[in-house]
Formats: C-alpha cells, structure tokens, sequence
C-alpha cells in the first residue's frame, strides 16, 4: 500500500522523541514551521501529538486520535511548541458543548481563563459547587463536560451544535470546522474513533447503502461529506455558505451536480 503523507513520517525521520499534549485551546498543524504556512489539521485542547523533530521553537511529528487510548494514526505536520505541555496526566472528562469556558474560580462571574472548544479532554481533579477543578486549577462548569466513560450518544445532534460555525479549511471546531473536520469531532463527543479526511471516513466508516434514506446516513462527494439529518436534509460545512448549514438535500445535489461534483457513496455507521 503506498504511503498516504498526511498520516505518515518524511521518509528518514528520526524515532520519537516525546509525546506532548496541547495545552491551549487550539493547536493549528500546519505545512511547515511558519505561522504564515498552510493549515493541514488542528489539534484541540488535550489531544496528544508524538513529536520526532524539532526546530527553532517548532516541532514536526503526528496526532494522536481524538479518542485516548486509540492508535490510529492523525496528521503529519509542524506545531508550535508553545502550545504543548508534557503529556503526564490521566484525561477524563470531554466537552461537550460548542466553547466551554474555563474559569479561574468555581464562580461563574470570575475570569475566564480560556474557551475549550468541544471535543477538548480534561484532566479533572475535584469537584466544588457544581465545577469541576482541573489540574491547572481552574474550573469548568459540569454543564460544559461528559466522562469519557460515559460519551454521548446522539452523534447527529451533537453535529448540529456547529450551526452556524464558520467553515475553516482543516478546521476542528475550535475557530471554525471543515466537512471531515465536522464528522469527526461529532463523532468523537460520542466515543467514535474516525480518521480525519473526507477519502478516509469513505473508506473506513460504517457500510455501503443504495440511497440516502435515514438520520445519520453519511453521504461523500470527491472531496467533500455531509450529515442527513432526515430522509430530505443534509448538515455539512461548506465553503458555498462559508458556514455550517443544514439545507434541503435535492437543491444542495442538483448545484454540486452543475459543478460537475456528483454523489459518490452513501454509507450508514
């Protein structure tokens, strides 16, 4: 099988050095170690990166998956070493909402320290008046988290919670989501373990359907998939609207058809 280069090392790398963790609220991976260079992915707050190189404050190596525990490979590209911390500690809670905000007291009118973006992990340490501490010791509200033993279960409507987000090549929700982007954080809120392109979800996900017929069904395009909603809608980021939108199916099929993109696989989980 040929190397697929947004999942596998430069040729010639060196073994790992360490696995870090991100710390801030977003981790853009990008083409090379220059904030100006092109977005590849984007890691979000808790997710582990192994690192293999290192250069003049930046770092090259690959994702870890959204789900800890899982091996599957993420992308390939340069992070800024700021954003990463040592991967030391146990995650167990997952935000669950758009943004959670994470405050430096258990008081919702004290500073907010940062916005998680959903899909974020936490390492949780106590619990105080409906907060949870982390072990930076600030607080986010139990409201904003699930355990990660106990993921949600409604994947379609945790993809609906991105309406209205802005679309953002390579995005992960944390400025904004692309199509794949949006799939695979939607599932990860749900314990779902799903690669990061749109080629590679039609590969992997789920099992091959006639026609798009049920709340869920993933419908792909050359470059491109969306979310039904129901038997009529399609939920997907889009650069036509720039944005997440849920819009009737037919209208959205018949302008991608005079694009010349046409529906090339339909797959149900």
């Amino acid at each position: 099988m040929a190397r697929d280069p947004r999942v596998s090392l430069p040729r010639g790398s060196a073994a790992k050095i360490a696995r870090h963790r991100v710390a801030f609220a977003y981790a853009p991976i990008l083409s090379e170690p220059d904030h100006r260079a092109r977005q590849l992915s984007e890691l979000v707050h808790g997710q582990d990166f192994d690192i293999h190189a290192e250069q003049g404050g930046w770092v090259l190596g690959r994702a870890r998956s959204l789900i800890p525990g899982q091996r599957r490979h993420g992308y390939v590209g340069w992070v800024d070493s700021q954003a990463l911390v040592e991967a030391s500690s146990r995650r167990t809670h997952r935000v669950s909402t758009l943004s959670a905000p994470l405050f430096s007291r258990p008081d919702l009118k004290s500073h907010i320290v940062m916005s998680l973006p959903m899909g974020s992990c936490v390492t949780v340490t106590a619990q105080r008046d409906g907060y949870l501490q982390l072990g930076s010791g600030a607080y986010l509200s139990l409201h904003h988290v699930r355990p990660l033993n106990d993921p949600e279960t409604g994947w379609v409507t945790v993809a609906r919670r991105y309406l209205g987000q802005p679309y953002v090549w390579g995005g992960n929700g944390a400025r904004g989501v692309d199509c794949s982007g949006l799939v695979q954080m939607s599932l990860a809120v749900c314990g779902i373990d799903a690669p990061r392109d749109a080629d590679m979800q039609e590969r992997a996900l789920g099992h091959v359907v006639d026609a798009p017929e049920q709340a869920g069904d993933l419908l792909f395009w050359p470059g491109h998939v969306g979310i039904l909603t129901t038997k009529t809608r399609l939920l997907h980021a889009n650069a036509h609207h720039m944005g997440v939108v849920e819009e009737p199916l037919g209208p959205a099929l018949k302008r991608m058809a005079r694009a010349d993109v046409h529906l090339r696989t339909v797959k149900r989980l």
